[in-house]
Formats: structure tokens, C-alpha cells, sequence
């Protein structure tokens, strides 16, 4: 069966799907002679992180480790690392539509399980929790419905525990290892945004060029003038709009999920708690090149509303070690803002 990957392609910010470790045993993939040179050329002109790199001692390394796959693998990965971060990859074309598979079982099984509990018994009644894990779409021309279909089943969680007494929320992104960043935040809007109608910038891509802002509207996200994810009609309206919002992280939050972190910092009456986050705060384009594999190539920087941010890790406002810990600190933050104390 042929997978159209296409969609995939130069969708700034959102990393669609992350590649699957090499197992053990298996043979060392490698892209064709052009590609490699394609995906060096890349790298080189646009990588956020090119000047770490001596390329010229770079394209010498390879060319003296041709007929050896593992250093040829390896040499090629040096640069892409270096280049991006840490944020980066090639995968090749094989591994493209094995990981499309995987993520369409994982995205239908998703679909129908329930919400994962909270996962400690510390919360006071008035306190809401919402968890957004990593998501991806799998590629093909239902993507954005699948994207958008992730989005409404956030709002509708939320919705179903706004009971109309919660005074504060704690959204949990410790488990959010990345993935497509506009379901994200398009599904945790009717917390993320402080008031019902208008734009709201909430987060930038910082680029060569200058900024490219991402914003929430009623019905859907921005980025710059394009629209990525639109319901057509206004989304979930809390009952406490712009209420109180502890947010967690932890060492598995990435990349998309240090989005979804940058979006909320700089919001009024919105705290974290945790731990800093893996960091990758950095945006990555998806480029296909001549033999069909791809390069996830990092070109720029994400910022929050207010234009901090350096593509490292992020620190919480208060560094708190475990659950329980971390609950408490974040439930005793939100009871003492003064939505809570008249509640």
C-alpha cells in the first residue's frame, strides 16, 4: 500500500511524527549519494545551529568513510545533531511509512480510551485537571480532521469537568513528548486563552526574517496570517474565562510540549511547577529529499507571547521533585489567587 506522505512536508513548528530507534541486528540505513548531498546542502543554509559546524571538515569525513556504513551513519548524524541541537533527523523512506502505520493504530486506539486518571488523590474539588500528552497525526489527507478531531476531544474533556464551581486549573504537560503543536494548542485553548472573543498571541517562531506569531482565535489557531487548525464555529467557553492555571512540566516535555509550556508562560495568573523540560524548544520543517526519505531540519527558535525564549530547556516558576510534591504546590498556589478565595 502506498502512504502519501506529502502532507508532512515544510510544516513549521510541528514535528508530525518522531522516527523509531534503529533495533538491534538491523542494517544501517543510509540516503543515495544525492540525497546525502541534498541533506547536507540543507543543513549548511538553513539549520538553526549551522555555524557549530565545520563543514568543509564535515564533507571531507564522509567522503573518506564511503564503503563504511556505520561511520558514514555517523558522521552524517554529527552534523545533523550538532546543527539542530539535538533536535533533528533523517529518516529514511522505509521508516517513514512503517512510523505513518504505527501512528494511525496508535491515534484509533487513542481515540476511543479513556482519560488517564489523575494521578494523585490530592486535589481540592475546585480545582479542574487537564493533561495533554504528545500527538501526531499520521500522515495523508486526513490529517488535518484527524488534528482537529484530537483538538474537540481536549475541549470536550475540559468541558466535561467544568461543572461551573472550578476556580483554577492544572494542566499537566510531564508526559507531552511533542508531536504536531496546533491540536495542542487548539485543544487546551479554553484555558490557554483570557478572553472569549478576539486574537490572542500566545508564542512565536523566532526566524531570520523576525517573528512569526502564533495565535488563538475563538475557533482555532494562527500562524502568522495562515490559519492551521479552524473548527469553523467558536470552541469550548469555560465558565470562568482566563481563570487561574498551574502548569507542570517535567524532563519528558519536548518540543511540541515546550510549546504548548511557552504558550501559557507569560499569561496572567499562570504559574509552572516541576522540573525544566527536555530542551528542544526549537521548531523543525519536514523536507523530502530526491530518494524519498526526509530531513527534519530545526530552523528556529520558539519564544512565548512576550519573546523570551532560547530554544534550551525551560525552567519552571517553582521547582518541585515528584507527584505529590508537585500537586500540592501547584493546588496551594491556585486556592491562594483570589478566583479561588471567594469560591
Amino acid at each position: 500500500m502506498h502512504l502519501d506522505i506529502r502532507p508532512m512536508v515544510a510544516a513549521l513548528g510541528a514535528l508530525f511524527f518522531i522516527a523509531m530507534p534503529a533495533m538491534a541486528g538491523e542494517p544501517i540505513e543510509l540516503p543515495t549519494p544525492q540525497a546525502q548531498a541534498e541533506l547536507l546542502d540543507m543543513l549548511e543554509r538553513e539549520a538553526l545551529y549551522r555555524d557549530r559546524v565545520e563543514w568543509p571538515a564535515i564533507r571531507a569525513r564522509l567522503k573518506t568513510a564511503q564503503g563504511d556504513p556505520g561511520r558514514t551513519r555517523d558522521v552524517r548524524r554529527e552534523a545533523i545533531d550538532r546543527s539542530s541541537g539535538g533536535h533533528g533527523r533523517w529518516i529514511s523512506s522505509q521508516r517513514l511509512q512503517s512510523e505513518a502505520r504505527r501512528l494511525g493504530r496508535s491515534n484509533a486506539a487513542v481515540a476511543t480510551a479513556p482519560e488517564a486518571p489523575v494521578p494523585v488523590d490530592l486535589l481540592d474539588r475546585r480545582i479542574g485537571w487537564m493533561g495533554i500528552e504528545g500527538y501526531s497525526a499520521a500522515p495523508g489527507p486526513a490529517a488535518r480532521e484527524q488534528m482537529k478531531a484530537r483538538a474537540a476531544r481536549w475541549q470536550a474533556i475540559i468541558g466535561d469537568k467544568d461543572n461551573g464551581n472550578r476556580c483554577g486549573w492544572i494542566v499537566d504537560l510531564r508526559d507531552n513528548t511533542g508531536g504536531n503543536m496546533w491540536p495542542m494548542l487548539l485543544g487546551v485553548a479554553p484555558l490557554l486563552r483570557t478572553s472569549a472573543m478576539g486574537i490572542e498571541d500566545v508564542g512565536s517562531f523566532e526566524t531570520a526574517d523576525g517573528p512569526v506569531r502564533w495565535q488563538t482565535t475563538a475557533s482555532g489557531v494562527r500562524m502568522g496570517e495562515a490559519t492551521r487548525l479552524d473548527f469553523g464555529q467558536p470552541g469550548y467557553l469555560p465558565s470562568l474565562v482566563g481563570a487561574p492555571v498551574a502548569v507542570l512540566t517535567g524532563p519528558r516535555t519536548a518540543s511540541s510540549g515546550e510549546a504548548t509550556v511557552l504558550a501559557f508562560r507569560g499569561r496572567a495568573q499562570t504559574r509552572s511547577f516541576g522540573q525544566p523540560t527536555a530542551g528542544v524548544s526549537t521548531a523543525n520543517v519536514v523536507r523530502r529529499l530526491v530518494d524519498g526519505s526526509a530531513l527534519v531540519l530545526t530552523t528556529s527558535v520558539m519564544r512565548d507571547r512576550n519573546g523570551d525564549g532560547d530554544g534550551r530547556k525551560i525552567a519552571p516558576d517553582q521547582a518541585t521533585v515528584g507527584d505529590a510534591a508537585t500537586v500540592a504546590a501547584a493546588e496551594a498556589w491556585l486556592l491562594a489567587q483570589p478566583a479561588c478565595q471567594g469560591s
